[in-house]
C-alpha cells in the first residue's frame, strides 16, 4: 500500500510555481550564470540556485523580486474557498 505524502504548505507551492518560472526563464535567456548574475543582482551561485530550482534561502518576497527583474511578471489572487450548500 503506498503512503500519500503530505502536501507543501500553500506558500511553498507558491514558490515552488515563482521558482520554477524563473529558472525557465533564465534558460531560455542563453546567457552565462556571471552574466544573469550580473543583471539580476546575485552571486554567481544563487543563480546556480535557481537555475537548479533549489529555494534554499530565497523566500517568497526575494523570489518575486527576482522574477519581476527578470522580466516576469506575478500576480497574486485571493479568494475565498468554493463552499457547496
Amino acid at each position: 500500500m503506498a503512503t500519500r505524502r503530505p502536501a507543501l504548505p500553500t506558500s511553498a507551492q507558491m514558490r515552488a510555481q515563482v521558482l520554477a518560472a524563473i529558472a525557465e526563464r533564465l534558460a531560455q535567456a542563453g546567457l552565462t550564470q556571471k552574466e544573469v548574475a550580473t543583471q539580476l543582482g546575485l552571486a554567481q551561485p544563487q543563480v546556480s540556485a535557481l537555475l537548479n530550482e533549489k529555494s534554499d534561502g530565497f523566500s517568497l518576497d526575494r523570489l518575486v523580486d527576482v522574477a519581476v527583474r527578470a522580466g516576469l511578471s506575478v500576480r497574486l489572487t485571493v479568494t475565498r474557498p468554493y463552499k457547496r450548500d
